[in-house]
């Protein structure tokens, strides 16, 4: 066969491989535990929103809220195995259960602001990616959900009123916390907060005023101390196999969506935590603001050495994130 009769056939099977690649339309199912009111999950709908008008068609892109697939945990199992193409997940509650030192993101008076925190975010992604890929996920388009404080039944206006107060906490981390600062700390899935709030089962939770509100917490609780102790997180956590499936055009693609969607995220969730606030005032929540935080940050100090003895690999991330600035 002459030579340019066979660069025919290469071009034209390679025209049909890329006919193919065109004409394939790939699903991408989406969950996040968290309510599709607020940021985070208006910031997934906008993502879900994103990818189906710019792939013209080429992704299916659906999303699922709060509790409908289970919990985060079994969440972040589905899109392990590939039931799920994506889940937006704390990192430190969710793929911490492999990665345990990501419960660093989510560590008492360790970052100055939200934007130091989102550096952070941004700055950590690929290690984020390196150490999930062992378990067949990828990361991308971390996003802040904000400063959390104290929102419980009874009033607390100073540290000491925290003592032996029932708290929820989603890991690990805010235990040792809880514990520094003498409260009792218990972990419970976010949707059945609501509930343990109401029949006494916890004092109370912490989270952002914008999270808070987003569950309607504060029906069930009317005091909220700002203590600015923890920023929590959320990362894009894609099933690597599907992601790498993909051709590279729309790979492109879904990561310039999720990167767009975090900062759609974060401008909304920025207006949304003041007016998040403001909200909770109008509607009988007493706001405490302690004189002695100086002792809650204090109290929390020797967690540092604490987390950092765990292992190298805690000690090896931890300097990593303190890198960021």
């Amino acid at each position: 066969m002459k030579k340019s009769a066979v660069l025919v056939l290469l071009a034209l099977a390679l025209f049909a491989g890329l006919a193919g690649a065109q004409g394939k339309t790939y699903q991408l199912r989406t969950s996040t535990n968290l309510a599709g009111t607020g940021t985070i999950g208006k910031g997934l709908a906008y993502f879900v929103d994103l990818v189906n008008k710019q792939s013209a068609g080429r992704i299916k892109a659906t999303a699922n809220f709060g509790a409908e697939l289970g919990s985060q945990a079994e969440q972040v199992e589905m899109c392990r195995t590939g039931s799920l193409e994506m889940v937006v997940s704390a990192p430190g509650t969710g793929p911490g259960t492999w990665v345990p030192q990501f419960m660093m993101f989510e560590f008492p008076y360790l970052f100055k602001d939200n934007a130091h925190y989102r550096r952070v975010l941004k700055g950590m992604e690929a290690e984020v990616s390196r150490l999930t890929k062992p378990y067949g996920m990828i990361a991308m388009a971390g996003q802040s959900q904000g400063s959390r404080h104290m929102l419980t039944k009874k009033p607390v206006t100073k540290l000491e009123d925290l003592t032996n107060l029932k708290m929820r906490g989603p890991n690990a981390v805010y235990i040792s916390m809880f514990k520094s600062l003498g409260a009792a700390g218990t972990t419970m899935d976010w949707n059945e907060i609501y509930t343990a709030l109401q029949t006494g089962v916890i004092d109370g939770m912490e989270a952002s005023p914008s999270m808070i509100n987003s569950m309607k917490f504060q029906d069930v609780a009317k005091n909220l101390t700002i203590t600015d102790h923890i920023i929590a997180c959320v990362y894009y956590f894609f099933n690597e196999k599907w992601y790498n499936s993909l051709p590279t055009d729309l790979q492109k693609l879904v990561t310039d969506c999720a990167q767009e969607a975090a900062i759609y995220q974060a401008k909304l969730d920025d207006e949304d935590q003041v007016a998040a606030l403001d909200k909770m005032k109008a509607q009988g929540v007493a706001v405490h603001v302690p004189a002695d935080k100086a002792k809650w940050v204090e109290a929390c100090k020797p967690m540092l050495a604490e987390y950092r003895a765990k292992s190298p690999a805690w000690n090896d991330f931890i300097d990593k994130i303190l890198a960021i600035q």
